[in-house]
């Protein structure tokens, strides 16, 4: 692994509220996070609820966590995603601690972590970075972990219609008709499928006030590492991390995720 694998998710200025939309609709929260909450419950054998959640968004998963029981930390370095998390939070009456932070700067997680209790469980959910950012993020997690506690991660394979040997392009239109907003959003996606990387460019339409379209580009990189073939893509220490048995994700519609693709679960057990 070297830093040449990394890249940035960056959204552009505006866009996070119109992502937002589209993933209340498509991402399927209420059949994704109780099958995490079976997954958490069943591997981890340390004796707390606590969770931190890295990439934290605008606090979907958090809400969740938090009605199943979870003492949940919320870190995320968007100030904007966190002010929209809060003001979820409070119209769902649940408490969750939410951190501008990120958790790819150690020293950012250093001085959030080092002043609370330790974890049962750290999860990072469909945020568009690279296996050695998972890798990351776990080293600069882990000291935080307890022993018995368990790290959960999404990860992305190929449909079998996919030729990971050829260059696959994709395209589809999505749209969301919000009654309170008295608008319609319309989002265009661009999909290059590459071996294990898909190129994801998202163009969304969005009437202003005065009835002007406008438009906005989103860019995100998607790492596929089929489950069937690769034991462990985070590359973790066999002395310090169990592996845990993937849990491949059959329930949700195909809508969860991008076309081409199916999910699933990847976790890591602190053996120490």
């Amino acid at each position: 692994m070297n830093e040449e694998k990394s890249w940035q998710v960056t959204y552009p200025e505006g866009v996070v509220e119109y992502l937002d939309l589209f993933r209340d609709k498509y991402l399927q929260y209420d059949v994704f996070d109780p099958i995490l909450h079976k997954y958490i419950q069943e591997h981890k054998r340390s004796d707390g609820n606590r969770i931190c959640s890295l990439g934290a968004g605008t606090g979907r998963h958090e809400i969740d966590m938090a009605k199943f029981g979870y003492d949940v930390v919320g870190l995320e370095r968007d100030k904007r995603s966190v002010e929209i998390a809060n003001e979820l939070f409070e119209i769902n009456d649940v408490k969750v601690d939410m951190r501008v932070c990120d958790f790819l700067k150690p020293e950012e997680i250093d001085k959030v972590c080092s002043q609370i209790p330790k974890f049962d469980a750290i999860i990072l959910l469909f945020i568009p970075i690279s296996m050695y950012d998972y890798h990351r993020a776990l080293e600069n997690l882990k000291k935080y972990l307890k022993p018995g506690g368990v790290f959960i991660t999404n990860c992305f394979g190929y449909r079998e219609e996919i030729d990971r040997d050829k260059k696959v392009l994709r395209s589809d239109i999505e749209v969301i008709n919000k009654a309170q907003l008295d608008k319609m959003i319309v989002r265009l996606n661009y999909y290059e499928f590459e071996k294990d990387i898909v190129n994801w460019d998202a163009i969304y339409l969005v009437p202003d006030e005065d009835g002007v379209v406008r438009m906005k580009k989103d860019h995100d990189i998607l790492t596929v590492s089929p489950e069937d073939e690769v034991e462990d893509p985070i590359e973790v220490s066999k002395e310090e991390f169990e592996i845990l048995p993937n849990y491949k994700i059959t329930e949700c519609n195909d809508s969860m995720t991008p076309p081409c693709l199916y999910e699933y679960l990847v976790g890591r057990r602190l053996l120490k």
